[in-house]
């Protein structure tokens, strides 16, 4: 009897460790293969371990993070936005032509480009929650009809050499990296807290993960997503004035689709679903490092950048095979 006690008491401890394991590799997935591709890329990729190309990464990764952070929480209530690539081109042609063309105080033109991405982003919310759009469509028109304004409004031109005070506010450089990069930081840690350790989160996956019962609840689902797509417009015109800012030129069509799709990867890579309900803050952050890591290496090997963007799809594809086995799997 000891015997069959002891087995059995051994057998529940094993699968104690086992469940404690494949809870670790779910929570820590993106973390765990930015390591592992961070070392296989140190041992392989030709100066790929510098100091110099190191950092390089983490410059082109914090603009990105940015806006994968509203994305992520527009994922988590089960929507997309698809106009952020679009809001970033308006954005940087609008905050370009404030100051440079118009010449406003630069913290005036910051203000109102924000402003104006906030707006967006709150009228898509509306559109989806109150005219019952399905945010696909919502946020790809709005994208589109926001490309052409940006273009009505400049010309299809561009604006260069920006005031430098202007310049100043992402790239002066403390401790060898831009503010751009401490910007990204602290907006990392607010939306942390704001999704991890607040109602506000907690409502976020309850709504993504099964609307109806949230309504029953009393959780006002409709606030929030307004709110998650007003979030997500802020930072895509926050993303448009520091890119405008790192290249020195506002660009109608500095963003677009593309950038888009690579934030949404970027989101799906960190443990992001695209059916809503689940979501991590620092997997986000981790699966743009990831992007950039991968674009890193591509560009140190000299292979097309078509590779690129082939692997950006097919990890797509399978976040959306693997989301549906497991849908089924629950069903």
């Amino acid at each position: 009897m000891k015997t069959t006690n002891s087995s059995v008491i051994s057998a529940v401890k094993q699968l104690d460790v086992l469940g404690s394991g494949r809870f670790f590799l779910r929570e820590n997935g993106s973390f765990i293969s930015f390591v592992g591709l961070w070392l296989i890329a140190m041992l392989t990729v030709p100066h790929f371990a510098s100091l110099d190309n190191n950092l390089l990464i983490i410059k082109q990764s914090a603009i990105p993070i940015i806006a994968c952070m509203g994305m992520t929480l527009v994922l988590i209530i089960g929507g997309i936005d698809l106009s952020i690539g679009f809001i970033v081109g308006f954005a940087s042609i609008l905050s370009g032509i404030l100051v440079k063309t118009y010449g406003l105080p630069i913290p005036f033109a910051i203000g109102i480009t924000v402003l104006t991405g906030l707006l967006i982003g709150s009228g898509n919310g509306i559109i989806i929650e109150k005219i019952k759009v399905p945010s696909f469509i919502a946020t790809l028109g709005s994208g589109y009809i926001i490309y052409g304004l940006a273009q009505i409004i400049s010309g299809g031109n561009v604006v260069n050499q920006l005031p430098k005070q202007f310049l100043a506010y992402g790239n002066t450089e403390v401790f060898l990296l831009p503010l751009s990069v401490y910007i990204c930081l602290i907006i990392v840690c607010i939306h942390y807290i704001l999704l991890h350790q607040t109602t506000f989160g907690r409502s976020l996956f309850s709504s993504g993960f099964n609307r109806n019962a949230s309504l029953l609840s009393g959780i006002q689902v409709g606030k929030y997503t307004i709110f998650t797509y007003a979030i997500s417009g802020t930072l895509a015109s926050v993303v448009g004035i520091l890119l405008t800012i790192r290249v020195n030129s506002a660009q109608p069509d500095m963003g677009g689709s593309s950038f888009t799709f690579e934030i949404i990867t970027a989101a799906v890579i960190g443990g992001t679903s695209l059916f809503g309900g689940s979501g991590k803050i620092l997997g986000s952050l981790f699966g743009v490092l990831i992007i950039k890591m991968i674009e890193n290496c591509i560009n140190l090997l000299g292979i097309s950048h078509y590779m690129y963007q082939a692997f950006m799809g097919l990890i797509i594809l399978i976040a959306i095979i693997l989301e549906n086995m497991k849908n089924r799997a629950l069903t």
